[in-house]
């Protein structure tokens, strides 16, 4: 494949019209102009317990609840009379009365709603090759025949109800599928297969010798939380981040299999990450972790993130906010624990490389405490420079990180981790033409944070 074919397939996460002079694309006013059909209007919308809200993290927060099968919406604010989050109940119907949903999103909610609707009267689950509702006719036999995975792949396709991998084994009245990992499988991990485990006499080596973050066992009492932000459409068309899905997908997986719930927001506006910000921050949650991981992916610049709005109107959020609202003051239930944030952002439109020649918290018994500890960030790309991403497998920047940390963090401590990403771009990058080097920025760590998975 030419250079030029492998460019064809790559796109920068910088905010795009920068980049069209640079590359002297030819794109008419018409489609530059182009605006999508399922991007909400930039206004505030008050829920029916009064509470007020940007309506596109309205839209992403309902479509979160969706994603975890619920078909009953809450408000997310956080009531600071209360000091907990508000969770007043409506439903769809509520929804298209007092927001004005895009034609497309209501589509998509009332798709996903059915779905669900029917799944509680029969025996519906996702197929995993085809990703289409598929109906249980026995309800004794876990084996489960797909007719569009028989059409497409010219063979009877079936999966296991129970681990929904490809079935193995006997067909017919099968109680017990064939695949090895059917019985032992949990929910968290039933994904991530790729995720070495850590055994318990690593943990406890080096919880005796080293000075190290604590970590709270895996029990009920455990309640880690992480939030995806991933603008993957823009008001404009063109702005499409084609192949960010993909990212999404690796990162829930890789959360969840390190014992993370994980909400996920798409498409928010600068304004709707602040409220984003400002929620996540007051979860209850966080007093029952022992850390949390944030993730954004969208476009960038040298400002900060660009909202759904970027470009038609002001709309970047400052990597900046991220800070000030997880820090003490704002975040007291994180505080003394790590705060990891993945930033897949370009901060400008200039090229990673050169060519050289070879030679809030409350006063508690007088304790003060630093307003900004415990966190590490690492972002896709230095200052000034544009990060890469596929339209087809998704950013390198992420799918590398998530292999890193699959392979590797069963024993290395964060920063390890972190380095073993540099060092892949240091070192193995030049071979797919991947010419930019992720920063770590921010960090104040004072000890190893390791993420001991399955423990």
């Amino acid at each position: 494949m030419s250079g030029l074919e492998e460019k064809d397939n790559c796109s920068e996460d910088a905010t795009p019209l920068s980049l069209l002079s640079l590359n002297k694309l030819r794109i008419s006013k018409l489609e530059r102009n182009e605006k999508s059909d399922d991007c909400p209007e930039r206004v505030e919308v008050v829920v029916p317990c009064g509470h007020k809200m940007p309506l596109d993290y309205l839209i992403a927060w309902c479509k979160c609840y969706l994603k975890q099968a619920k078909t009953k919406f809450t408000c997310p604010t956080f009531d600071m009379e209360k000091k907990e989050a508000c969770s007043a109940k409506f439903s769809y119907k509520e929804l298209c009365q007092f927001a004005a949903l895009p034609p497309r999103i209501k589509e998509v909610f009332e798709e996903r709603l059915g779905a669900l609707t029917a799944a509680k009267f029969c025996e519906y689950k996702i197929c995993p090759g085809c990703q289409s509702y598929v109906e249980r006719d026995h309800k004794t036999n876990l084996c489960v025949h797909c007719t569009i995975c028989t059409a497409a792949k010219g063979r009877t396709y079936e999966f296991c109800w129970n681990c929904r991998k490809e079935w193995k084994g006997q067909v017919h009245t099968a109680m017990c599928c064939g695949n090895s990992s059917c019985e032992k499988i949990e929910p968290s991990q039933a994904k991530c297969d790729s995720l070495k485990l850590c055994q318990p006499a690593f943990k406890t080596q080096k919880l005796n010798t080293e000075q190290i973050y604590e970590t709270k066992a895996k029990s009920s009492d455990r309640k880690r939380l992480a939030m995806i932000i991933n603008n993957v459409k823009f008001r404009r068309k063109d702005f499409y981040r084609c192949g960010s899905e993909k990212d999404e997908e690796s990162m829930r997986i890789l959360l969840e299999g390190l014992g993370y719930h994980v909400i996920i927001l798409n498409n928010l506006s600068a304004e709707g990450m602040k409220a984003a910000f400002g929620n996540f921050s007051q979860c209850n949650e966080h007093r029952y972790s022992d850390s949390t991981f944030v993730v954004i992916m969208s476009h960038g610049g040298p400002d900060g993130i660009c909202g759904i709005y970027a470009e038609d109107e002001e709309d970047i959020f400052p990597v900046e906010k991220i800070f000030q609202y997880l820090d003490s003051e704002n975040c007291p239930g994180l505080i003394g624990k790590p705060k990891i944030i993945l930033i897949q952002a370009c901060r400008g439109d200039k090229k990673g490389y050169v060519w050289v020649h070879d030679s809030r918290i409350p006063k508690s018994n007088g304790i003060k405490q630093h307003r900004e500890k415990d966190f590490a960030c690492l972002r896709s790309c230095t200052p000034d420079t544009v990060s890469n991403r596929n339209g087809m497998t998704g950013s390198v920047f992420i799918q590398i990180l998530v292999k890193i940390f699959s392979g590797h963090a069963h024993e290395d401590d964060i920063m390890e981790l972190f380095r073993k990403v540099l060092y892949w771009f240091e070192n193995e990058a030049e071979k797919v033409e991947c010419y930019q080097m992720p920063c770590l920025e921010r960090t104040t760590l004072s000890k190893k944070f390791y993420l001991f998975p399955g423990l």
